[in-house]
């Protein structure tokens, strides 16, 4: 990591309590780096979000970490810009992120999407016929935005997070395929 961190570096870390957010947070952490956490909670599985928000909370309590949560009317505000659930949660998101970072002097910020996020967002831009740029998928790095995951698999960081004693809880919502993307995974 040492080219896309450089030492010293204060990372805003995107946690939502899943696998490949607790994972990156723990190889951050152990790494020693500053980092500071963010949850966003979309109020979109009612108990499961305030569960979700709970675990990140107390988990980064218990190792000293500074953490930051935000709850979003998500479906009220997609409605509000005609835009779909997805989008909003995604631009919701990624603004409160970009002011949490300025506002606590966060160089960069790290989201925790991996190698299998990556040809799933490969495939759906190819079904949606975005051709070959679509087959670019996500980038390591746009701006001050980091991917640092995408060399791992979602089973290479299962096998990972077991061996190093890593909890993290499970979205229901993955299990379904309400979702385009869930619909591909699947």
């Amino acid at each position: 990591s040492g080219n896309l961190i450089p030492p010293g570096t204060h990372i805003l870390a995107a946690v939502s309590g899943g696998l490949d957010s607790m994972v990156m947070l723990y190889l951050l952490h152990r790494a020693g780096y500053g980092v500071s956490v963010a949850h966003a909670n979309f109020n979109l599985r009612g108990a499961e979000s305030d569960g979700d928000e709970d675990f990140v909370v107390s988990h980064c309590r218990a190792a000293g970490l500074a953490v930051f949560t935000r709850r979003f009317q998500t479906e009220a505000i997609a409605s509000d810009r005609g835009i779909s659930i997805q989008m909003a949660a995604r631009e919701l998101r990624y603004d409160w992120f970009k002011s949490l970072a300025a506002e606590r002097g966060c160089d960069i910020i790290a989201t925790a999407h991996h190698l299998t996020d990556q040809a799933e967002t490969m495939l759906m831009n190819l079904v949606h016929g975005h051709g070959l740029p679509g087959m670019c998928g996500i980038p390591v790095r746009n701006g001050n935005i980091i991917w640092p995951l995408l060399f791992a698999t979602r089973a290479e960081l299962e096998s990972f997070a077991r061996s190093e004693g890593i909890r993290w809880r499970e979205d229901s919502s993955n299990f379904t395929s309400d979702y385009q993307r869930n619909f591909i995974r699947h």
